[in-house]
C-alpha cells in the first residue's frame, strides 16, 4: 500500500522544537527502562561472580555492561543501517509508520548485539578480557574485574565506528563502491572495508587506553595514546565534527573548493579534519582551562563534552530542523553553510554549557531516580538524547510529526 506523507508542522523551527521535546521525553522515559532491563539481565546471568565483589565493583560491572548494550545495539547499529546501508530493507514488509520503524529498530538492535558477539567473541578466544564467558558469566571476583575492563574497552569500539565508518559516507561518498555495484552490495563493500580499518584503530587507540599490559619486570608494555583517554576523546569529537558538518549542513564546504573527484575529495577532507582537530583542541585547551567548567576535571573532558554538544546540535538541526535556512530563504550555498555553522556552534555551545551544569539532574545523565539503574554520565549520556531523534528521522521518517495518507 502506498502512502502520501504530509508534515504536521509546516514551519521547520516549530517542527524541530516539537521533535526535540519528543526526543527528550523518550530519553527521560526510555533510559530508565533500558537500564533496569540491562541490570536485571546481567545481575541474574553474572550472579555468581557479583556475589563475590563489593557493591562498588558490582555497580561498575553493571554500568559497563549497560553502556555496552546501548553502544553496540543502538549507536553502532544505526551507523551501519542508516549511513552505510542507506536503510536498505526498511520497507520490506510495510511502509506504514510506526510499524516499519519499529521493525527496523528491532533488526538494528539484533544486528548490534550480533556484531558485538561476533567481533568481541572472536577476539575473546585468545584475549581473556573479551572472552564471552568471562564478560557475561564471571565466576570469581577476579573475573568480574577482568570482565569490567573488557566491557569498557569493547564498548568504545563505538569510537572507531564513528571516526572510521562515517567518513566513507560523509566525505568519500562510499567510494570506490558507489556506482560500481547496486545496493546492498555497495554498503557491504563499505562495511567490510571500514570494519577492517575500525578494528585496527580500536586495537591501536582504544585497547591501550583501557587495558594496562606489563612486561615481566613490571615495565609498562604500552604507551597511552595521546597521553590520556580524555585527550583521545577530545580529538575524536573535533575530528568527527569537522568531517561530519560539511555533509549534513555545510553543503560539502570546504572540500568541494578543492575537488569533487574521489578519492581526492575524501582524502583532503580527512587531512583537513585531522589537522583541524589537533589545532582546535590545542586552542580550546588554552581558552577553556582557566574557566574550570567541571570543577577540577581534565580540560580535555570539558572539550569532549562541549564539542559533543555541538555535534548533537548539528545532527538535530539537520535531521529535525530541516537544515534551516533552506534555499528558499538563502540562495547562496556558501552563505547557507556559514549561517548553519554559526547556528549549530552558538546553540551547541549554549547547550553544552547547560548540559555540564544539569546532566546530574537528568535520568539519562547521572540521576538514577533512586531506582538503581546505571547512568552514563557527562559524555555517553548525550548519546541517549541523540539516538531518539536520529531514529525518529531515519527509521521512523519523522513520525509522529508526519501524517501518512493512503493514496
Amino acid at each position: 500500500m502506498e502512502y502520501q506523507v504530509e508534515r504536521r508542522f509546516k514551519n521547520p523551527i516549530i517542527s524541530g522544537i516539537v521533535a526535540t521535546i519528543i526526543a527528550l521525553l523518550i530519553a527521560c522515559i526510555g533510559w530508565p527502562i533500558w537500564g533496569l532491563i540491562a541490570k536485571a539481565f546481567i545481575s541474574n546471568l553474572a550472579s555468581v561472580g557479583l556475589a563475590q565483589v563489593d557493591a562498588k565493583a558490582a555497580s561498575q560491572y553493571i554500568k559497563d555492561f549497560t553502556e555496552g548494550t546501548f553502544f553496540w545495539m543502538s549507536i553502532n547499529s544505526w551507523v551501519w543501517f542508516t549511513l552505510i546501508f542507506g536503510n536498505y530493507g526498511k520497507y520490506a514488509k510495510t511502509k506504514k509508520q510506526p510499524i516499519a520503524g519499529l521493525r527496523y529498530t528491532i533488526l538494528a538492535f539484533l544486528a548490534g548485539a550480533l556484531g558485538m558477539i561476533v567481533l568481541i567473541g572472536f577476539i575473546g578466544i585468545w584475549w581473556k578480557p573479551f572472552n564471552l564467558a568471562t564478560l557475561f558469566m564471571p565466576k570469581t571476583a577476579e573475573e568480574v574485574l577482568l570482565a569490567t575492563e573488557g566491557w569498557a574497552a569493547g564498548n568504545f569500539y563505538a569510537v572507531p565506528v564513528l571516526i572510521c565508518q562515517i567518513p566513507i559516507v560523509s566525505i568519500f561518498g562510499k567510494w570506490p563502491f558507489a556506482g560500481k555495484v547496486s545496493a546492498p552490495w555497495d554498503g557491504f563493500g563499505a562495511m567490510m572495508t571500514t570494519t577492517a580499518i575500525a578494528i585496527v584503530v580500536w586495537l591501536a587507540m582504544v585497547i591501550p587506553s583501557f587495558l594496562k599490559f606489563q612486561l615481566g619486570a613490571g615495565e609498562a608494555a604500552t604507551i597511552t595514546p595521546m597521553g590520556s583517554w580524555p585527550s583521545v576523546l577530545a580529538f575524536c569529537q573535533i575530528f568527527i565534527f569537522l568531517f561530519l558538518f560539511p555533509a549534513i549542513g555545510g553543503e560539502q564546504y570546504p572540500y568541494k573548493l578543492f575537488t569533487e573527484k574521489q578519492p581526492w575529495k575524501g582524502l583532503i577532507g580527512i587531512i583537513i579534519a585531522w589537522a583541524g582537530a589537533l589545532g582546535i583542541r590545542a586552542l580550546l585547551r588554552i581558552v577553556l582551562a582557566p574557566l574550570d567548567l567541571l570543577n577540577g576535571q581534565p580540560v580535555d573532558l570539558v572539550i569532549t563534552s562541549l564539542v559533543l554538544s555541538i555535534i548533537t546540535t548539528a545532527l538535530l538541526w539537520h535531521h529535525q530542523f530541516f537544515d534551516y535556512p533552506g534555499e528558499d530563504l538563502v540562495k547562496s550555498s556558501a552563505s547557507r553553510s556559514l549561517i548553519r555553522l554559526a547556528i549549530v556552534v552558538v546553540l551547541g555551545t549554549i547547550m553544552g554549557l547547560i548540559w555540564m551544569k544539569t546532566y546530574k539532574l537528568l535520568p539519562f545523565g547521572a540521576n538514577n531516580m533512586g531506582l538503581g539503574y546505571a547512568t552514563l554520565g557527562l559524555i555517553a549520556g548525550q548519546f541517549v538524547f541523540m539516538m531518539p531523534f536520529l531514529y525518529l528521522n531515519t527509521f521512523f521518517d519523522k513520525w509522529p510529526l508526519i501524517k501518512q495518507i493512503k493514496k
